[in-house]
């Protein structure tokens, strides 16, 4: 960084005397304005082709006070330049610009704020699943090169978000392990997006009810996750081992997905039965979300309604096809 100001300072610097020079040339030596600019950068530069020489005494003396300064700021800019490649500084910074266009293209994307042990995790399930996002922390350094956007910066400024596409983001994460900052984020982000969806961790239980105060739609505990999941491994260490090969272990072949109703879909209208969701494509409805509430393992005569959400599991291939199916209207 330090690097980079310098060699702005030099190149503003050579600028400054190079609009002076040419300026006073004019002056000194009555000449236009190109010839004038010429004489100037031959003379800052020492290039001396002889074409252009000051024939006055005025502008000889012009010339011996603006050679120094040029040299001197030449010089001052090649150490700049030399340390930005030293520092790997100028490859950083055009890396950085390819990054921030990527991110100015996102859309529908996730924040994910915090790269700490839980934020890691998080990244690494939406990258399994492709979903887009970008990740907010004040040190990145461990990122470089991985191709993951990023932003170095405190996710509780609203600029840092702004610059994540927060207005134009789906969902945020917000994974610090300090539960204030993540209540900032969550009331900074409803903030600056309403309609987003935010999940939220929290260290301490008495921190849950603050976090959705602020305005997340999830809180979750990764200690009490974790101590349920110890005591579920040890009650039911079968069927804990099932669920886990079925979703994790078997190369995304199965999985559960939401997918909700579009405005026309065929499937509106008439009941599971009749869809026959099962047959056509070997998939099980676990609940349907309606209005807020959650209709659990509904039975076959449930009804299918617009913009009903509904939760199946089964195969990741048959779930697309199923997601395509209630796209389509009839």
């Amino acid at each position: 960084m330090y690097a980079s100001k310098q060699l702005g300072i030099a190149v503003l610097s050579m600028l400054a005397v190079i609009i002076v020079g040419t300026f006073g040339f004019m002056w000194l030596e009555e000449i236009d304005l190109f010839h004038s600019l010429w004489m100037t950068v031959i003379t800052v530069l020492t290039v001396g082709y002889g074409d252009a020489i000051p024939i006055t005494r005025g502008g000889r003396i012009f010339a011996l006070l603006i050679i120094p300064m040029g040299i001197g700021i030449a010089t001052y800019a090649i150490g700049a330049v030399t340390a930005l490649i030293i520092e790997g500084n100028i490859f950083q910074a055009v890396g950085r610009r390819r990054m921030e266009k990527q991110i100015a293209r996102l859309q529908d994307h996730i924040i994910v704020c915090g790269y700490g042990r839980v934020g890691a995790q998080v990244v690494q399930e939406l990258q399994q699943k492709d979903i887009p996002l970008v990740v907010i922390d004040k040190e990145l350094s461990l990122l470089e090169g991985e191709g993951i956007p990023f932003i170095e910066g405190d996710a509780t400024e609203d600029e840092v978000l702004q610059r994540a596409g927060i207005t134009r983001a789906a969902g945020l994460v917000a994974a610090l392990p300090q539960d204030a900052q993540n209540v900032f984020i969550t009331l900074t982000a409803r903030g600056m997006q309403p309609d987003i969806q935010i999940v939220a961790r929290a260290e301490r239980t008495n921190s849950e009810e603050k976090l959705r105060r602020a305005g997340a739609d999830k809180v979750i505990n990764p200690a009490s996750i974790a101590g349920r999941r110890i005591a579920m491994d040890i009650v039911k260490p079968l069927s804990v081992s099932y669920v886990d090969t079925i979703l994790y272990d078997n190369e995304d072949v199965f999985g559960i997905e939401e997918i909700q109703l579009s405005e026309g879909a065929a499937l509106i209208g008439k009941t599971l039965r009749e869809n026959d969701l099962r047959g056509r494509f070997h998939v099980t409805v676990l609940a349907i979300l309606r209005g807020g509430q959650v209709r659990h393992n509904p039975a076959g005569e449930e009804m299918l309604h617009e913009r009903d959400m509904i939760i199946v599991f089964g195969p990741m291939e048959q779930l697309r096809q199923l997601e395509k199916a209630c796209q389509m209207t009839e």
